[in-house]
């Protein structure tokens, strides 16, 4: 890949492709109905690797409850408590759902972003393209937008179905009507911007996660393609680019593992506070 690379900038359009194009499945003649495979096996891997990981803890802790945690034990504990610790800190009422929540939404987004540390043609070429012959194989299921939006409309659905089950029918739609401006005349301006932010929150909530892993693979593409145009190292110039290209993948990895960790934990703090706001009454 890397010597066809260096023959011209459409080679270098397919590398790029190659990386960013999903491995997909259509029914019919309908595009709509489209499974990006790649995204679904990886975020179902990542789920059970979750359940399984964290399963293997609680017995554990169960079995050694008086050693001190060590290990995936001992992350495992440490995420419960940050979890546990920040929903009592947005909650004002006692919920058995939304630290459970929390724990599967940080764990499995961080699960899902962790993927994209490895090296940028490691799962779509070295092991999908020439282990098992696919043609295209995205690795990074939280740069499908598919995905972060499927989260998104899950957490979206339960704050509606919690801001009902709270509040009434009656108490949602009074304050639907009558907020933030307690007036019948501004019926329709409350209606207008309640809409809007019912709206914005998963749409944002969906696009702030794929906007950064697909910008963070996007560099990584493009660190990866850096040295492509002098070939192999078999000169002291190429020899240069490629330990340049390497320290500036190693840089950026660095960065990157914040990114990684950051929009875990900001999806996971929006899910609460929005599944706070719809277990409190507006006054």
């Amino acid at each position: 890949m890397a010597a066809e690379a260096a023959q011209g900038p459409a080679t270098v359009t397919e590398y790029i492709q190659h990386h960013l194009t999903n491995w997909s499945w259509q029914f019919g003649q309908n595009s709509f109905w489209t499974l990006n495979l790649d995204s679904l096996f990886w975020s179902a891997l990542m789920g059970l690797i979750f359940l399984v990981s964290f399963a293997i803890a609680l017995r554990t802790s169960k079995r050694d409850i008086d050693k001190p945690p060590t290990g995936f034990r001992k992350y495992a504990e440490g995420v419960v408590t940050m979890v546990d610790t920040n929903v009592k800190d947005s909650m004002h009422v006692s919920s058995p759902l939304i630290a459970p929540l929390a724990i599967t939404i940080f764990c499995l987004v961080l699960f899902m972003n962790a993927i994209d540390l490895f090296p940028v043609d490691f799962w779509s070429t070295v092991v999908a393209e020439r282990g098992f012959h696919l043609e295209h194989f995205k690795s990074v299921a939280t740069t499908d937008p598919n995905i972060t939006f499927g989260m998104a409309i899950t957490v979206f659905l339960l704050v509606q179905f919690y801001s009902f089950k709270m509040k009434g029918v009656a108490g949602y739609g009074k304050e639907f009507l009558f907020h933030p401006f307690d007036h019948w005349a501004l019926i329709p301006f409350n209606i207008l911007l309640n809409l809007v932010e019912q709206i914005a929150r998963p749409v944002s909530l969906a696009l702030r996660l794929f906007g950064n892993m697909y910008a963070g693979e996007l560099v990584m593409i493009l660190i990866g393609l850096f040295a492509l145009s002098k070939g192999w190292p078999f000169s002291v110039g190429a020899a240069g680019l490629w330990a340049l290209q390497f320290l500036l993948g190693f840089l950026w990895g660095t960065f990157h593992v914040i990114i990684v960790l950051l929009q875990a934990f900001i999806f996971m703090m929006l899910t609460i506070v929005y599944l706070s706001m719809a277990h409190e009454h507006s006054h």
